[in-house]
């Protein structure tokens, strides 16, 4: 059984959806509190990673040094090549290349991963469907996702430089569990889609954990699963200077479902806090967030007068348990 610190989080949820609750009504009734509400609710668009200076510069050290020892560029001299083209170093000012580096590298997100999954597995069974039957081949179950270095972190030292510094500053979000193949007991494991060498790698990441999606398959359950392989892969090596975790909580009032549920709550706290003290980097590296998800509205966990969001939101939005079955 949950105990009694889990059962005052979920008494905390439930208040927590009732004042939400009376925000968007009184809202609905009085024009003025509903402009105050409007005025509140963020833009529905993914909220950047606040990152601060102390952070930036543990990031950058845990770049190779390699990159940093070189002659300066002084960007405001006009270089020029002996073909008398202008040098993209010295013809772009800091703030356009920046702009050009986002466009050209970024982590993909879970949903691209696993789309593209079973992109190829649908293209490898048309390929054994035009085969003679006795070819005997499968679709590997365990097949992983190759992702290739972006060829601009392969043009010179500077520019390497200067793109990898943006791309360690972005967060990789884990929002979605991955595909869940029919007739396996759980899901395939993430490492299929991230190695564990780009796991280890990561400066910045944002864990969105969704609870209490469906009472069949224990969304606790399976989120457990997959931490579990996270964690293993972080708690070899990892560069980790923050690490956000967010949990959605649907249906808090349905008591059935949160009495299991809860229990593997516990256990998502108690495996990312022994993480932290174990094998974090400094303490306090952790940042918890909670949201009540209450249809088309989701609340902040944690202030007197909640937070209110849209709902979906590109922010508190993930996929549910059950979105691959």
């Amino acid at each position: 059984m949950a105990g009694w610190e889990s059962r005052k989080k979920l008494h905390e949820w439930r208040i927590m959806q009732y004042r939400g609750r009376n925000k968007v009504l009184k809202a609905s009734k009085d024009p003025i509190a509903r402009a105050r509400l409007y005025a509140e609710i963020p833009s529905p668009k993914s909220a950047g990673l606040h990152i601060s200076e102390s952070d930036r510069i543990s990031a950058l050290t845990s770049l190779p040094a390699f990159l940093f020892n070189g002659p300066a560029v002084d960007p405001g001299r006009s270089q020029i090549t002996s073909q008398g083209h202008h040098s993209f170093l010295a013809t772009f000012p800091a703030e356009v290349r920046n702009i050009m580096y986002y466009y050209a590298i970024g982590y993909p997100t879970c949903r691209s991963l696993y789309d593209y999954y079973y992109d190829q597995k649908e293209k490898a069974k048309s390929k054994i469907e035009l085969r003679p039957r006795s070819a005997n081949t499968k679709v590997s179950r365990h097949s992983k996702i190759i992702l290739r270095t972006p060829t601009i972190l392969l043009l010179c030292r500077q520019i390497t430089r200067e793109a990898l510094s943006l791309l360690c500053f972005q967060p990789f979000v884990i929002d979605r569990i991955p595909p869940w193949i029919m007739g396996n007991s759980s899901p395939l494991s993430i490492v299929n889609f991230i190695s564990r060498a780009t796991l280890q790698n990561l400066r910045f990441v944002q864990i969105k954990i969704s609870l209490g999606d469906s009472s069949e398959f224990g969304s606790g359950k399976v989120w457990l699963r997959l931490l579990d392989d996270i964690l293993e892969a972080w708690s070899e090596r990892n560069s980790l200077v923050r690490l956000e975790v967010m949990f959605k909580l649907s249906h808090v009032t349905r008591h059935n479902m949160w009495i299991y549920e809860l229990d593997d709550y516990e256990r998502l706290v108690d495996k990312l806090s022994y993480f932290e003290f174990k094998h974090g980097s400094k303490p306090g590296l952790i940042r918890w967030e909670h949201w009540v998800i209450d249809f088309d509205y989701a609340y902040r966990v944690g202030h007197r007068n909640p937070l209110v969001r849209v709902h979906p939101d590109p922010y508190i939005w993930q996929g549910s348990v059950i979105e691959w079955l």
